[in-house]
């Protein structure tokens, strides 16, 4: 497991890009973006999402998207992904195959509409796709 090391690891650009990721998303599913037509194909009305536990909601997300972006710089770092138009490509195939099929196994057994699922692994493709340019720009 070779691969699986931090020597290399571009940790300002992994800084910088989980930042441009963040602010990707809050505009993403913001009323300017799509939320309203993610809330839409969701059923998910505004008073439930002012109700939701925001503290934990934004945890996780957080956590989940650093993680999401160290392993995208181990990962780059291990194949020798350095040029900002690989790492584009790089980071949204892995946002597409990776999360993308995550939220389809998830939200097809949930029953959730097909356009959530769409919406959400769009998100998760352009936002990987950001990091991995972000990150080659780093390294």
């Amino acid at each position: 497991m070779e691969w699986l090391s931090f020597d290399g690891v571009p940790w300002w650009g992994v800084l910088v890009a989980f930042l441009v990721t963040f602010v990707f998303g809050w505009f993403y599913y913001s009323p300017a973006g799509l939320f309203p037509l993610w809330s839409r194909l969701g059923r998910i009305e505004q008073k439930d999402v002012e109700n939701a536990p925001m503290a934990v909601a934004f945890g996780g997300t957080i956590a989940a998207n650093v993680l999401g972006v160290i392993l995208l710089a181990v990962l780059m770092v291990g194949l020798g992904i350095d040029d900002w138009g690989a790492g584009l490509a790089f980071g949204a195939v892995v946002g597409l195959v990776f999360r993308g099929g995550a939220h389809a196994l998830h939200n097809g057994f949930a029953a959730r509409h097909p356009g959530v699922t769409a919406l959400d692994a769009l998100h998760d493709t352009v936002a990987l796709g950001l990091s991995g340019l972000v990150l080659a720009l780093f390294m």
